[in-house]
């Protein structure tokens, strides 16, 4: 499956996790469009190709669930005739994702368990918090408002794998995705990223990390199923199920699912 889902990647080379969501097939066989749905880390460190590939693809709306400090500590580089949309899902980075080498280290834990753990509090405030729920529903009013076609949403946070990882979850559910398919989507963050992930833990070593701070960085750079699982679980626990999380917590009605549907696949 690995080798399929690499055909998501696109051809980015001053950033890292740039993957399209189109060509995936849902249940009832339709599939999603290319050039409408685009996960990814944050555009910060873009370079001119890039940003006009970019734009050739069709990149309209730009949807960056990072915190005001991450947004002011790298901005995006927007690509022209797109639109930048701050959609914070937290006040901080809960992840810790943007969390530097140094950061970590300071901290001096003793836990190697420590950067598994605290993912679970972070999901948890994706899932549960006011705020993280006002984003993802401004998050699908975008959705709803790119009708144009080939015309692409991209969606993000720092490194594109948790706040972004839930927001995939969400709308491949709403698109018909299988569970399956949205479970192989997710986890492949640890396949685009990897050449990214053991350079960043290659650079901790060399700077004096210790075998438990390594974890810790580790953890909080990839994902792993259980995350993944954690997610589904909390949601069906507290609300049932993903559909109903959808319509009681998201409010989308059903003309409005149906309008995505539209929208994002054919």
């Amino acid at each position: 499956m690995t080798e399929n889902l690499k055909k998501h990647l696109l051809p980015i080379s001053s950033g890292r996790n740039f993957r399209e969501l189109g060509g995936y097939t849902t249940k009832d066989g339709r599939t999603i469009k290319m050039h409408k749905l685009l996960r990814t880390a944050n555009l910060a460190t873009l370079n001119e190709a890039d940003l006009k590939l970019l734009q050739e693809y069709g990149v309209k709306y730009i949807v960056d669930f990072r915190s005001k400090d991450e947004v002011e500590n790298e901005p995006d580089r927007v690509p022209n005739e797109a639109t930048y949309n701050f959609d914070p899902v937290f006040s901080e980075d809960l992840t810790n994702a943007s969390k530097g080498i140094d950061d970590i280290i300071s901290q001096k834990n003793d836990d190697h368990k420590a950067g598994f753990n605290h993912m679970f509090l972070a999901y948890d405030d994706m899932i549960k918090s006011e705020a993280a729920q006002k984003s993802y529903r401004q998050f699908f009013d975008i959705l709803l408002a790119n009708t144009e076609p080939g015309k692409s949403v991209i969606f993000h946070c720092t490194a594109g794998k948790d706040r972004t990882g839930v927001a995939a979850i969400l709308i491949l559910t709403v698109l018909g995705v299988p569970l399956e398919t949205i479970k192989e989507d997710y986890l492949f963050t640890n396949i685009a990223t990897k050449n990214f992930v053991t350079e960043f833990l290659q650079k901790a070593k060399a700077e004096g990390a210790n075998d438990v701070t390594l974890s810790v960085l580790h953890d909080l750079q990839t994902v792993c199923p259980e995350y993944f699982n954690y997610v589904i679980e909390t949601i069906n626990k507290n609300y049932g199920s993903v559909d109903n999380y959808l319509h009681n917590i998201m409010k989308l009605t059903d003309d409005e699912i149906d309008q995505l549907q539209r929208n994002y696949l054919e």
